[in-house]
């Protein structure tokens, strides 16, 4: 189901339906129609926020944020590329995104990049680098009762395995904008069952660059820290609103 901020799996958000009958059936459909009627303006603006519902409790759970895995690129002349000449920048999207987490208290529950990449490092190799998981299929997977492909999913099953904690946090794709006038970031990420390997949610974060970053800097390491930073500020605002 898609949501203004992105997609939910069913088996996360719907709750079962119980029939009724003979006077309290009718009772409920009037109240029905009355409230799909009800003009919009009634509802409160902040009502509906699918990111903090599919993040529901996170915050004090376990809960593992992976490395970044690609970066894409959007050239002054519109195209799109995948890049794999700067996937040494992604470090600083891990980097910013454990930062501004931590800021807003999730640092006691919550397992990081750098803390996951050297727990698979020191197990000698025979547990597959997180920052380069077979994950170039799902990089535009959406929300869905269907398993995560493999060996994805045993990838994922096996660094969960060594940290506490049940739902991952993949940050799919850093799309960086180089367009003049249009410079922004947007990091893909989703929210990952590890026991059923069950994407249970899907969003594309966007953030515009700083005003005073030219273009041309955006893929340096002081340009695309910043990018990042203003990325997973918007993130973190939206998941652990201060």
């Amino acid at each position: 189901m898609k949501l203004r901020i992105g997609y939910v799996s069913r088996n996360l958000t719907m709750r079962p339906i119980k029939l009724t009958s003979g006077p309290a059936l009718a009772t409920a459909i009037v109240m029905v129609i009355a409230a799909g009627c009800a003009s919009p303006a009634s509802t409160p603006k902040d009502a509906i926020q699918p990111a903090r519902s599919a993040f529901s409790g996170m915050p004090g759970r376990p809960l593992l944020i992976l490395p970044a895995q690609y970066i894409g690129i959007i050239t002054p002349a519109g195209q799109y590329e995948l890049s794999m000449m700067n996937r040494d920048l992604l470090t600083l999207v891990d980097d910013e995104l454990e930062d501004a987490f931590r800021k807003r208290g999730v640092g006691a529950s919550w397992t990081f990049a750098r803390a996951i990449t050297a727990a698979a490092i020191r197990n000698g190799g025979l547990i597959q680098d997180p920052r380069e998981l077979s994950a170039e299929s799902i990089r535009r997977i959406q929300a869905s009762d269907t398993p995560l492909p493999e060996p994805l999913g045993t990838q994922v099953r096996q660094l969960v395995a060594l940290q506490e904690g049940r739902y991952v946090l993949i940050p799919i794709e850093m799309d960086v904008d180089n367009r003049p006038g249009r410079a922004s970031a947007a990091l893909r990420v989703m929210l990952v069952d590890s026991r059923s390997a069950r994407v249970l949610w899907v969003d594309t974060i966007e953030a515009p660059a700083p005003t005073d970053l030219p273009v041309a800097d955006l893929l340096t390491g002081f340009g695309f820290r910043r990018l990042s930073r203003a990325v997973a500020t918007r993130f973190a605002h939206l998941v652990v609103a201060q």
